[in-house]
């Protein structure tokens, strides 16, 4: 029987990536640290950047070349990367595929059209039930658009 790993994600959207530096700027100095924040957006709006999480540690950005999406896709190094890279070795065509292996697909869809419209979309991974009300929050105060939290599984390689 495999492993399964399991997260839960409070998801948000940025236009770009000054609102979600201000935004994270602002949670640090409200004592708010989220250490597990996944971002997910074109490649290209990585390229020159150095993404660093709340705890200063410079994030790897993983690239994650869907056969189907017209323009590359890069996640910064984490759970959700883990979670999307496995579903692209598995034989994901695009995004919206691999994010419709654990969500409806409307909301796969709004995710996927959020990225290929250039926003940046942060995952902050929760542990509890105050983490989720905390970043949920931080969210609904800076997001550009809904904020939804999301469970996925990770089957162990």
């Amino acid at each position: 029987m495999s492993d399964l790993t399991k997260f839960r994600f409070a998801v948000g959207t940025f236009d770009s990536w000054l609102p979600l530096q201000e935004a994270l700027r602002d949670a640090r100095d409200r004592g708010l640290h989220f250490d597990n924040l996944n971002c997910l957006a074109l490649e290209s709006l990585f390229s020159d950047k150095t993404i660093v999480a709340p705890s200063r540690k410079p994030l790897v950005i993983e690239p994650l070349p869907f056969p189907n999406n017209a323009r590359p896709i890069a996640c910064t190094s984490g759970p959700l990367a883990k979670c999307l890279l496995q579903r692209l070795r598995l034989g994901a065509h695009s995004l919206k595929d691999a994010l419709g292996h654990w969500l409806i697909p409307r909301h796969a869809t709004h995710f996927e059209d959020a990225v290929e419209a250039s926003k940046i979309v942060p995952w902050i991974q929760v542990a509890d039930a105050h983490d989720e009300r905390r970043a949920c929050q931080w969210l609904l105060a800076r997001s550009s658009s809904a904020v939804n939290v999301h469970d996925f599984a990770l089957v162990g390689d």
